[in-house]
């Protein structure tokens, strides 16, 4: 009887240290998968978030009236750095500004690009905004502003983009100037995509 109790105890010992290794394997094995997933939650979380912020943008104008901030003369954005492009404060209440309060607290950078056709149909990109060279985590999220002949280019009045007597059209034509796309055809002055790409810091 004595012997019999022994023998149940080793097996109960023994069933308990296969559970133990059995349990550590599975944890070990599960730990990558997990900071896998937990990773691709937080850049699928970006793409939306960038997503849902074009949009917004866009139907509320914001989109429009940035790309419009425009020096014809200097053939760059207004106010923007010596290469063209913003790297510091965003201007106004222009959508870089919404970029900025939206990514700028989360850990995050951002690039914005502005894709456009040039005048032999090429594929084009002018940077808009730039904050490094984007990690292999990097989400982009894109969407498409039709800017027009008549449509006027902006300029700051202390927050906010206001219309200026110049339409975009007008910059184009102007002597010593260009706009920031060639003028296609018809009304419509071209068809952009902007790009917003985030990645982790």
């Amino acid at each position: 009887m004595r012997a019999q109790a022994h023998t149940l105890e080793g097996v109960a010992a023994a069933l308990l240290v296969v559970a133990t290794v059995a349990f550590t394997i599975q944890a070990t094995a599960v730990t990558p998968l997990t900071a896998s997933t937990a990773s691709q939650h937080i850049e699928t979380q970006h793409e939306r978030v960038a997503s849902g912020l074009l949009a917004t943008e866009r139907a509320n104008g914001n989109l429009s009236r940035t790309l419009r901030y425009w020096n014809g003369t200097g053939a760059s954005f207004t106010d923007a750095g010596d290469d063209g492009y913003y790297v510091g404060e965003p201007p106004g209440a222009s959508f870089l500004l919404a970029v900025e309060e939206t990514f700028g607290d989360r850990a995050v950078a951002y690039n914005v690009n502005v894709h456009y056709v040039g005048e032999a149909g090429e594929r084009r990109v002018r940077r808009l905004a730039y904050h490094g060279q984007p990690s292999a985590d990097a989400v982009a999220a894109t969407r498409l502003v039709t800017l027009y002949d008549d449509q006027p280019v902006t300029e700051r009045d202390g927050a906010a983009l206001v219309p200026t007597d110049e339409t975009v059209a007008d910059v184009d034509n102007a002597e010593g100037e260009r706009y920031l796309a060639p003028n296609a055809p018809g009304h419509a002055y071209a068809v952009v995509e902007v790009e917003v790409v985030v990645w982790r810091t």
